[in-house]
């Protein structure tokens, strides 16, 4: 293999790496967008469920409520016809006591039903609300779904490919280099190759010996003794 041949299948075969590894990228941003999507919904869904559980609190407090006010009237009324058979002025005057405090204990209910009906209305438009933010968040997921389907089998349709093409370039390397490619490329991925940069290693910038530029253009293998990548000759003029 010359020396051109080496450098140049080694750097088809860096970008071929480069590319899978951003179509895994690509592919792997599809889950994580619908995820994402998926947690807005559920958090809309959350806040749903919290605006609906505050207006019913609010009805159910406002209930419970007015059931005293009726309980109170009630008692008030009975109170006074009492006031009719009462036998002594003691008698009489501690049921007109006890009216009294109990009439005002209703005043105190009916300002409370008054709050209670006025958080009723102001936590009524919150509940349409955030069932308009449950249906956008529900829309989002299904949009964000069926966008990633699609793109994925696109994606897949060019991981496979470019696959094919890494293949076809991995044949043009010789046993002593496909030896080396292979331990890298299974321990690194597109990480395993480097470009030298100058006169040092473009992965991990480590200066590099003469000797290893004397054998990276003859063509032959070499690794960087500081981070292990196999390193290829960039494109441009030689260095000197």
């Amino acid at each position: 293999m010359s020396a051109i041949v080496a450098t140049e299948t080694l750097r088809t075969l860096h970008r071929i790496h480069r590319q899978l590894e951003d179509l895994a990228d690509r592919l792997a941003a599809g889950p994580r967008q619908v995820a994402a999507r998926t947690k807005l919904l559920e958090a809309a869904e959350a806040a749903r469920a919290a605006a609906q559980d505050a207006l019913k609190l609010a009805r159910k407090t406002a209930d419970q409520k007015q059931l005293q006010l009726k309980s109170a009237e009630a008692k008030i009324t009975d109170l006074e016809g009492k006031l009719n058979t009462c036998k002594t002025n003691r008698e009489y005057q501690t049921l007109r006591e006890q009216i009294a405090a109990d009439r005002m204990a209703t005043k105190v209910l009916e300002d409370e039903i008054l709050e209670s009906l006025e958080r009723i209305d102001a936590l009524k438009p919150d509940v349409p609300a955030a069932e308009a933010s449950v249906q956008t968040a529900r829309t989002q997921v299904t949009e964000a779904k069926a966008r990633v389907d699609a793109e994925a089998g696109l994606l897949q349709a060019e991981v496979a490919r470019v696959r094919a093409e890494l293949a076809t370039v991995e044949r043009d390397l010789v046993d002593e280099v496909r030896d080396r490619y292979d331990r890298v490329v299974r321990s690194k991925g597109a990480d395993g190759l480097a470009a030298v940069d100058g006169q040092t290693c473009g992965g991990c910038f480590q200066q590099i010996t003469g000797n290893m530029l004397s054998d990276l253009m003859l063509g032959r293998a070499v690794v960087c003794r500081n981070c292990g990548r196999l390193l290829y000759m960039p494109e441009g003029p030689r260095p000197a």
